[in-house]
C-alpha cells in the first residue's frame, strides 16, 4: 500500500515537472511578441519616435527577463513557481496567483452545477435508453444525444443567451458571478456534456444487463427494479471514470462558455490573456489546469479503491511482480 502511494506521488510530481517544461516551451515558441503587443505596434502610432519605441521595447524585455536565454527564463520561472509565485500580469500589474485565486471559486461553482446537470441527464436518460433498448424511447434519446453532441458549445450558448436574455429578458447580461447568472451557463455546459455520459451509461448498463446473473435473477422472480439497481452498481466503475474526467474538463476547458456568458472564471481570464499574449497569466493558467487534472486523477484512483478494492489490490500485486 505504502509503495503504491509513493509510486503514485512520484508519478504525479514527474508529470507536473514535465508539463511545466512543455508549457514554457510551447508558449515561448508561439508567434507574436508580448512586449510589442503590450506597447502597441509602431504602424498604429505614426507619430511615435521609432528609436524611443525600440529603446522602450528593450527596457521592458530586460525588466521582464525576456532578453535572457530560454533555459535561464525557465529556471527563474520554476524557482518562483516552487514558491507559489506565478509572476505579475503585464496588463493589470497584479499578482497572477491572486487574480487566479479570485476567479477559481466562480469556475468551481459553474463546474459543479454543470456536472450535477450532466449527472442527472446522463444517468436518467442513459438508464432509460438501456432498459428500453431498441424501442422508441431509446431511439429518441439517441437522436437527441447525437444532436447536442454535434452542436458547437458557442452556438448553443449564444442561442440560449439570445433566447433568455434578449427575447424573454429572464437572464441578466453582466460580468458578475451572481447566483442568478449561474443557471444558464451551467445548463449550457450540462447539455453539451450530457450526451457522452448518456452513451457511457447506456453502454455500461447494456453490458451488465446481458450478464448471466441478471437473467438468473429475473428468472428467480426478483423485481425488475432491484435487478436494474444491482446492474447499475456493477456498471459504476467506467461511469465514475468518465465523471472524474468530465469534472477535470469542466474546470479547465469551459473557456468558450465562460466567454460567451462573460462569467468571471479562470477560463474567461485565460482567453483574454491569450489574446493579449500575457505570458505570466497563460503559464499560470496552464499549470493550474494541469494540477487540477492531476489531482482529480488521484481522487479517481481513490474512488476506484472505494468502489472496488479488488482493482487496487490487483494493481498492487502486478506492480510488485514487475518490480521483482
Amino acid at each position: 500500500m505504502a509503495k503504491q502511494i509513493t509510486r503514485r506521488l512520484i508519478s504525479v510530481f514527474a508529470t507536473l515537472f514535465l508539463s511545466t517544461i512543455l508549457i514554457f516551451v510551447l508558449i515561448r515558441i508561439s508567434p507574436g511578441d508580448p512586449v510589442k503587443m503590450f506597447l502597441g505596434s509602431p504602424a498604429d502610432m505614426p507619430l511615435i519616435n521609432t528609436s524611443a519605441y525600440e529603446e522602450r521595447v528593450s527596457e521592458l524585455r530586460t525588466e521582464l527577463g525576456l532578453d535572457q536565454s530560454f533555459s535561464v527564463q525557465y529556471m527563474n520561472w520554476l524557482k518562483r513557481l516552487v514558491r507559489f509565485d506565478m509572476g505579475t500580469s503585464l496588463y493589470t500589474k497584479q499578482p497572477v496567483g491572486q487574480e487566479i485565486a479570485q476567479r477559481i471559486p466562480a469556475t468551481l461553482m459553474l463546474s459543479c452545477c454543470a456536472l450535477l446537470i450532466q449527472l442527472f441527464l446522463g444517468l436518467v436518460f442513459g438508464i432509460i435508453s438501456a432498459v428500453k433498448a431498441g424501442k422508441a424511447p431509446d431511439g429518441i434519446i439517441r437522436f437527441v444525444c447525437v444532436f447536442f453532441a454535434s452542436l458547437p458549445g458557442f452556438v448553443l450558448g449564444l442561442s440560449l443567451l439570445s433566447l433568455f436574455a434578449v427575447t424573454y429578458h429572464v437572464y441578466e447580461i453582466s460580468n458578475s458571478a451572481a447566483i442568478s447568472r449561474l443557471w444558464l451557463p451551467a445548463v449550457t455546459l450540462g447539455l453539451i456534456g450530457a450526451p457522452q455520459l448518456t452513451r457511457m451509461v447506456r453502454a455500461s448498463m447494456l453490458s451488465e444487463l446481458g450478464q448471466p446473473y441478471v437473467i438468473s435473477a429475473l428468472a428467480r422472480g426478483l423485481r425488475r427494479s432491484e435487478v436494474i439497481l444491482g446492474a447499475f452498481r456493477n456498471a459504476l466503475i467506467p461511469i465514475a471514470t468518465m465523471i472524474t474526467h468530465t469534472f477535470a474538463t469542466l474546470m479547465g476547458g469551459s473557456v468558450i462558455i465562460e466567454s460567451v456568458f462573460t462569467w468571471p472564471g479562470i477560463g474567461e481570464y485565460a482567453l483574454t490573456s491569450v489574446l493579449r499574449q500575457d505570458y505570466p497569466v497563460i503559464q499560470a493558467y496552464a499549470v493550474v489546469t494541469v494540477s487540477i487534472v492531476i489531482m482529480i486523477n488521484l481522487l479517481s484512483d481513490l474512488l476506484y479503491a472505494l468502489l472496488d478494492p479488488q482493482i487496487y489490490r490487483k494493481g498492487a500485486a502486478i506492480s510488485e511482480k514487475n518490480s521483482n
